[in-house]
């Protein structure tokens, strides 16, 4: 071989004869499984998130090694030896030249991944294993800046049993992030929602608001807690800043401390100083308490008589372990008073068990918003709506953050027919917690009540695309259609219910609530039989089988469940329970039974005004008083009946079962053609009620008028389709 020959095409030709080639593609190969190996298995392992990036570059180092060593060394059946030749001269060259362009392309990666101008960050590989795409500049600036988001934590435990623990230190995350007035964090309920999504970091930015997300793991093994977290840049992407922290489960509060500071100071980095309340926010010193009330707090949100009964049992422990936890006391008292609201647990029980825990928790914590809350939310349960109000507003003013607070605070206005207030306040509420299944249902029921459907409905779709097994959203979209005769849509939204949780009694009363209305009857009473013994909702849609046949029997569940209630009510499920027991009476041609039950229910006549869901039972109240001869008591009820009836529908907004209460105003107002156009608007709306234009004493003699008698055959004839459906 000729030493004149151009340097370039001898090392071309020695390349190919040495397997220069072939070992970089062998290397290749081994590298790629190596690395593919190291990102499944370095984070479950524990592993820093450094280690992986240290890994790469290994494997981009060892590169040059491999090929400098093939070219100078082969290896053979015959052995390993050093090659010599003619191209000795090449071979120093080729050295050289393969260790610089190693170092150029590295010094080249390294400079693109480190860039400031990129987005202020730091790391080189898109956020989350779905890689998001990088936004304009444009779509980055709508984010706010000062906008955070918490996801839940992944669990990497061992046994994998400790998810509670996992979100728990997510949302004390949260919580201690929020404490700073220059951070506008995502409410928990809202990015926890998101468990699961596998939408792009962007789009998660985009859904929350915010430019800013937090997620990472928790391994809890052999008596330490390790957290791993990360802080991501929903404008592209990209890690700003991640680690990993390891402290001993009996550490757990300066692990989170140390978490904290560290985003604190991430965020300060790129956002401005961010300066953190110190002390503890969690209210406690006992960590095994602390992990307690996270792992009931989580069940609590989950709202279904089994993860109920165990937030109970977490709550307990943790006032078992500190008895001066507040924050454990509210959500004790919480957790009662929602056991009642499910069906699981008797209101007055409920209320014997609640109120001394929040007491507690007001007492411990005179300062903590989530124990005014709860205060309220049981002022508000037992009727007392003035002074519900006035805690929960106290809790707003202590801590504007809890969404709670806003939302117990909307039924309140509703309650007292300050429609206007409910629907702003809401609006607050799901500003707060944009995904909050509850609060979106709520939010739909006002904006429903109000006149505008196709935005309610529209709500709750959009929270259903990301949630969509979420019962209280689907038994929230079956009562709204529900309401608006869209009886086919309603019985599937609420078989969509019952199949996500089978067992939900609220679930099974949604849907044989729609059941009843199309008077399939046979398939109501086999759902119904499926609720505990004695539970009031069986004892409700019991009895109100039994009027919608046209029966006047009262059902003994009803009757011991009436005779029973002191002569003053407040729940609304007993005022429901001795309306149909009054209906039942005056069906039996019983006027002075329906003026004993119904005076009960429907208080005092002065008291209209301000609790409008009085009404019903107010409007029944005047006819039994009629047919039993009081005429001066029906007078009185009569006066302050027509006056708080005609403020309030002129507030309520527009739907069907509005128009339908207009409707027997004007007819016990003496109204007849009136009261006959409203109901024939309330039916073309989707009023579907069948029995009640069939058997409604406060119709009068209308139910006679062939105009109602044609409206009762018309939707008749739409419950057989439906039934023939089933």
């Amino acid at each position: 071989m000729r030493l004149d020959r151009p340097l370039l095409r001898l090392t071309w030709a020695e390349l190919r004869r040495r397997n220069v080639v072939r070992a970089a593609v062998t290397y290749a190969i081994v590298a790629w499984v190596v690395l593919q190996l190291a990102e499944i298995t370095y984070e479950p392992l524990g592993l820093p998130p450094w280690a992986l990036t240290w890994t790469v570059l290994a494997a981009v180092l060892g590169l040059p090694v491999v090929l400098v060593v093939a070219w100078f060394v082969d290896v053979s059946h015959r052995g390993v030896k050093r090659e010599k030749g003619a191209a000795g001269a090449a071979g120093p060259a080729f050295a050289v030249a393969v260790v610089l362009l190693t170092v150029a392309g590295i010094a080249w990666w390294l400079s693109d991944v480190y860039d400031p101008a990129r987005s202020e960050l730091a790391t080189s590989s898109p956020a989350r294993s779905r890689a998001a795409p990088v936004q304009s500049a444009s779509a980055a600036a709508e984010l706010p800046a000062n906008a955070i988001a918490v996801l839940p934590f992944d669990d990497m435990s061992p046994g994998g049993d400790h998810a509670f623990l996992a979100d728990g230190i997510a949302e004390e995350l949260l919580d201690r992030l929020a404490r700073s007035p220059r951070l506008r964090v995502a409410a928990r309920t809202s990015s926890f929602a998101l468990r699961g999504n596998e939408d792009d970091v962007a789009t998660i930015g985009r859904q929350l608001n915010v430019r800013w997300i937090v997620e990472g793991s928790v391994r809890k093994d052999g008596g330490r807690i390790r957290v791993t977290a990360q802080l991501i840049d929903a404008a592209d992407g990209f890690h700003a800043w991640s680690d990993t922290y390891e402290h001993p489960d009996s550490d757990l509060f300066a692990l989170q401390d140390e978490v904290t500071a560290a985003i604190a100071k991430a965020l300060s980095e790129r956002i401005g100083e961010l300066s953190l309340d110190g002390g503890n926010a969690s209210g406690t010193d006992s960590p095994e308490a602390l992990q307690a009330y996270l792992k009931g707090r989580g069940a609590w949100r989950q709202r279904t008589p089994a993860t109920l009964a165990q937030a109970e049992d977490s709550f307990t422990t943790a006032v078992e372990l500190d008895p001066e936890f507040a924050r454990a006391w509210s959500g004790l008292a919480d957790t009662y008073l929602l056991q009642s609201e499910y069906g699981t647990r008797a209101l007055g029980d409920a209320v014997a068990l609640a109120e001394p825990a929040a007491v507690r928790a007001v007492g411990l914590g005179p300062e903590l918003g989530e124990a005014w809350a709860s205060i309220g939310l049981l002022r508000m349960n037992v009727g007392q709506l003035d002074a519900a109000r006035r805690s929960l507003e106290q809790a707003l003013r202590l801590d504007p953050r809890y969404e709670m607070a806003p939302m117990w605070l909307a039924q309140v206005y509703g309650l007292q027919g300050q429609y206007a207030e409910q629907l702003a306040t809401l609006e607050q509420a799901l500003e707060l917690n944009p995904l909050e299944p509850v609060i979106n249902v709520n939010f739909a029921g006002a904006l429903a009540r109000s006149g505008d459907v196709q935005r309610a409905r529209d709500q709750l779709l959009t929270v259903l695309a990301i949630t969509p097994e979420d019962t209280t959203l689907l038994r929230g979209l079956a009562d709204l259609e529900r309401s608006e005769g869209r009886l086919g849509e309603a019985l599937r939204a609420a078989r969509a219910a019952l199949a996500s949780d089978p067992d939900g009694p609220a679930n099974i009363m949604t849907l044989a609530q729609v059941l009843l209305i199309i008077e399939d009857f046979d398939a109501a009473g086999q759902l119904i039989a499926t609720l505990p013994e004695g539970h009031r909702g069986r004892l409700l849609l019991t009895q109100e089988a039994e009027l919608r046949k046209g029966g006047s029997t009262l059902t003994p569940g009803l009757q011991e469940w009436i005779y029973a209630l002191p002569p003053q009510v407040q729940a609304e499920s007993d005022r429901a329970a001795l309306m149909l027991a009054g209906f039942a009476m005056l069906r039996a041609q019983q006027p002075k039974d329906a003026v004993a039950l119904l005076t009960v229910a429907a208080g005092d006549p002065e008291q209209l005004a301000t609790h409008p869901s009085r009404m019903n039972a107010a409007s029944l109240l005047l006819v039994a008083l009629q047919r039993d001869n009081q005429a001066d008591e029906a007078t009185r009820w009569s006066s302050a009946l027509e006056h708080a009836s005609g403020q309030w529908l002129a507030n309520a907004g527009d739907n069907p079962d509005l128009r339908y209460i207009a409707a027997q105003r004007a007819a016990m107002l003496g109204e007849p053609e009136r009261a006959l156009d409203l109901l024939e608007s309330a039916v073309e709306r989707g009023y579907r009620e069948r029995w009640l234009l069939r058997y409604d004493p406060r119709l009068g003699g209308l139910v006679e008028f062939p105009r109602v008698q044609a409206l009762v055959r018309s939707i008749d004839e739409e419950y057989s389709t439906l039934r023939s459906e089933r």
